[in-house]
């Protein structure tokens, strides 16, 4: 279990977890679902990290970081990122705190990407509010197959999560 600080600004510390199989989270901010720990365990094999958002010793935030080599999403590549889920305690909500979290990840840390992308459920405005303050843009809807897992990209309005693409600040590719 590897848990380590990477970065501190205005109060708030940032820690990246290296998960293990048996121990997804360093910390459990939120009760695991059965869909969840499947997920979890889908991302162990394709590689994954957990960022931390940690104020006074408290941690308040997370954001689970996957690599794109995942084959349950057809559309990325290896070069690429799965960001999300990510969560901030209830206490902390509507201060941002979930930008706060992306931007680092998304522009200051040491991850080295092509793109990132994250689907989030289509009534789920706060994440969607806070991908597009990041620099997200709206790429499809998608559908997730019952079995697999698997996030298909489907035609406009005929799925259930929405899909949102970023293109790396070092990357020459045009979305």
């Amino acid at each position: 279990m590897r848990i380590e600080k990477v970065f501190e600004k205005n109060s708030y510390e940032y820690y990246k977890y290296s998960p293990t199989l048996l121990k997804p989270f360093y910390i459990n901010l939120e009760k695991l679902t059965f869909k969840r720990r499947i997920r979890l365990i889908f991302a162990f094999f394709a590689g994954y990290s957990v960022y931390y958002l940690v104020k006074s010793g408290k941690y308040i935030g997370y954001c689970l970081v996957q690599s794109g080599k995942d084959r349950r999403y057809k559309f990325a590549t290896e070069e690429d990122i799965i960001v999300g889920p990510y969560y901030i305690n209830e206490e902390y909500r509507g201060k941002k705190l979930s930008i706060e979290l992306l931007n680092y990840i998304l522009k200051h840390s040491e991850l080295e990407f092509e793109c990132a992308y994250d689907y989030i459920s289509k009534d789920n405005l706060p994440s969607i509010k806070a991908s597009e303050a990041v620099g997200f843009k709206y790429m499809s809807d998608a559908k997730i197959s019952k079995y697999s897992r698997a996030l298909n990209l489907c035609e406009k309005c005929e799925g259930d999560y929405l899909v949102f693409k970023f293109q790396n600040r070092f990357s020459n590719t045009i979305i």
